[in-house]
Protein backbone atom coordinates (compact mmCIF):
# COMPACT_ATOMS: atom_id res chain seq x y z
CA UNK A 1 0.00 0.00 0.00
CA UNK A 2 3.06 2.90 0.61
CA UNK A 3 3.88 1.81 -3.07
CA UNK A 4 0.83 2.92 -4.45
CA UNK A 5 0.90 5.86 -2.12
CA UNK A 6 4.61 7.20 -3.12
CA UNK A 7 3.36 6.54 -6.81
CA UNK A 8 0.12 8.73 -6.16
CA UNK A 9 2.94 11.78 -5.02
CA UNK A 10 5.27 10.91 -7.94
CA UNK A 11 2.41 11.15 -10.43
CA UNK A 12 1.11 14.50 -8.35
CA UNK A 13 4.63 16.11 -8.65
CA UNK A 14 4.86 15.18 -12.34
CA UNK A 15 1.74 16.28 -13.81
CA UNK A 16 2.28 19.85 -11.29
CA UNK A 17 5.46 19.82 -13.85
CA UNK A 18 3.70 18.93 -16.69
CA UNK A 19 0.43 21.10 -16.80
CA UNK A 20 2.37 24.33 -15.37
CA UNK A 21 4.58 24.24 -18.19
CA UNK A 22 2.00 23.79 -20.26
CA UNK A 23 -0.40 26.35 -19.27
CA UNK A 24 2.49 28.89 -18.90
CA UNK A 25 3.33 27.86 -22.79
CA UNK A 26 -0.39 28.17 -23.66
CA UNK A 27 -1.28 31.79 -21.91
CA UNK A 28 2.02 33.05 -23.41
CA UNK A 29 1.08 31.77 -26.84
CA UNK A 30 -1.78 33.68 -26.33
CA UNK A 31 -0.53 36.68 -25.34
CA UNK A 32 -1.47 36.70 -21.46
CA UNK A 33 1.05 36.68 -18.51
CA UNK A 34 2.07 33.43 -17.67
CA UNK A 35 2.29 33.05 -14.05
CA UNK A 36 -1.68 32.97 -13.34
CA UNK A 37 -2.74 30.20 -16.60
CA UNK A 38 0.72 28.05 -15.30
CA UNK A 39 -1.23 28.23 -11.64
CA UNK A 40 -4.45 28.01 -12.49
CA UNK A 41 -3.58 24.51 -14.83
CA UNK A 42 -1.15 23.12 -12.26
CA UNK A 43 -3.60 23.62 -9.54
CA UNK A 44 -6.57 21.78 -11.19
CA UNK A 45 -4.10 18.93 -12.38
CA UNK A 46 -3.00 18.17 -8.88
CA UNK A 47 -6.34 18.02 -7.67
CA UNK A 48 -7.33 16.13 -10.26
CA UNK A 49 -4.67 13.76 -10.32
CA UNK A 50 -4.43 13.07 -6.96
CA UNK A 51 -8.43 12.36 -7.11
CA UNK A 52 -7.29 9.80 -9.95
CA UNK A 53 -3.95 8.03 -8.24
CA UNK A 54 -5.18 7.76 -4.61
CA UNK A 55 -5.22 4.00 -4.11
CA UNK A 56 -8.09 4.71 -1.73
CA UNK A 57 -9.96 7.64 0.05
CA UNK A 58 -9.64 9.32 -3.01
CA UNK A 59 -11.83 12.55 -2.26
CA UNK A 60 -10.00 12.92 0.94
CA UNK A 61 -6.84 12.89 -1.25
CA UNK A 62 -7.93 15.79 -3.54
CA UNK A 63 -9.20 18.12 -0.69
CA UNK A 64 -5.66 17.21 0.99
CA UNK A 65 -3.77 18.47 -2.31
CA UNK A 66 -6.08 21.29 -2.54
CA UNK A 67 -5.20 22.61 1.24
CA UNK A 68 -1.56 21.60 0.67
CA UNK A 69 -1.30 22.99 -2.87
CA UNK A 70 -3.12 26.38 -1.33
CA UNK A 71 -0.87 26.77 1.47
CA UNK A 72 2.22 25.85 -0.75
CA UNK A 73 1.13 28.32 -3.46
CA UNK A 74 0.64 31.35 -0.68
CA UNK A 75 4.40 30.75 -0.24
CA UNK A 76 5.49 30.62 -3.36
CA UNK A 77 4.01 32.84 -5.56
CA UNK A 78 3.13 35.70 -3.00
CA UNK A 79 4.49 38.37 -3.61
CA UNK A 80 3.63 39.26 -7.06
CA UNK A 81 4.29 42.13 -9.17
CA UNK A 82 2.89 42.86 -12.54
CA UNK A 83 5.84 42.02 -15.18
CA UNK A 84 7.65 44.62 -16.99
CA UNK A 85 5.63 44.11 -20.44
CA UNK A 86 2.67 45.97 -18.71
CA UNK A 87 4.37 49.03 -19.11
CA UNK A 88 2.46 52.03 -18.21
CA UNK A 89 -0.51 49.93 -17.00
CA UNK A 90 0.99 48.76 -14.19
CA UNK A 91 4.52 46.95 -14.35
CA UNK A 92 6.54 46.16 -10.94
CA UNK A 93 2.82 47.13 -8.77
CA UNK A 94 2.23 44.57 -6.77
CA UNK A 95 -0.84 41.68 -7.24
CA UNK A 96 -2.77 39.11 -6.34
CA UNK A 97 -3.42 37.66 -9.46
CA UNK A 98 -1.47 34.95 -9.65
CA UNK A 99 -2.78 33.47 -6.48
CA UNK A 100 -5.97 33.73 -7.11
CA UNK A 101 -6.12 32.36 -10.23
CA UNK A 102 -4.01 29.08 -8.64
CA UNK A 103 -7.15 29.05 -5.72
CA UNK A 104 -9.82 29.35 -8.69
CA UNK A 105 -7.73 25.91 -10.89
CA UNK A 106 -8.01 24.69 -7.47
CA UNK A 107 -11.11 24.79 -6.67
CA UNK A 108 -12.27 23.91 -9.91
CA UNK A 109 -10.69 20.74 -9.99
CA UNK A 110 -12.15 19.61 -6.59
CA UNK A 111 -16.01 20.36 -8.27
CA UNK A 112 -15.04 18.17 -10.70
CA UNK A 113 -13.92 15.50 -8.25
CA UNK A 114 -16.79 16.37 -6.00
CA UNK A 115 -19.58 15.80 -9.29
CA UNK A 116 -17.71 12.71 -10.16
CA UNK A 117 -17.40 11.49 -6.59
CA UNK A 118 -20.58 12.27 -5.39
CA UNK A 119 -22.48 11.70 -9.04
CA UNK A 120 -21.99 8.19 -8.76
CA UNK A 121 -24.42 5.99 -8.30
CA UNK A 122 -23.42 3.31 -5.29
CA UNK A 123 -23.22 -0.33 -6.11
CA UNK A 124 -26.24 -2.38 -4.90
CA UNK A 125 -25.21 -5.60 -5.92
CA UNK A 126 -25.67 -8.36 -3.70
CA UNK A 127 -23.05 -10.56 -5.96
CA UNK A 128 -19.74 -11.03 -4.29
CA UNK A 129 -16.44 -11.34 -5.75
CA UNK A 130 -16.28 -14.94 -5.75
CA UNK A 131 -19.27 -14.90 -7.98
CA UNK A 132 -18.14 -12.67 -10.79
CA UNK A 133 -17.59 -14.91 -13.74
CA UNK A 134 -13.99 -15.76 -14.61
CA UNK A 135 -12.51 -14.80 -18.17
CA UNK A 136 -11.56 -18.62 -18.14
CA UNK A 137 -15.09 -19.61 -17.89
Amino acid sequence: MLLKWVLAVLAVVGGFTASGIAGSIATDALGFWSLPGAGCCAAFTVVVVAYISAPDSKFFAACTALVLGAIAAWLIVEPSWYPESYGERGAYQPTHLPLITTYIGGIAGLIVVAVHNFGRKPNNSLKSDSAKPSVLG
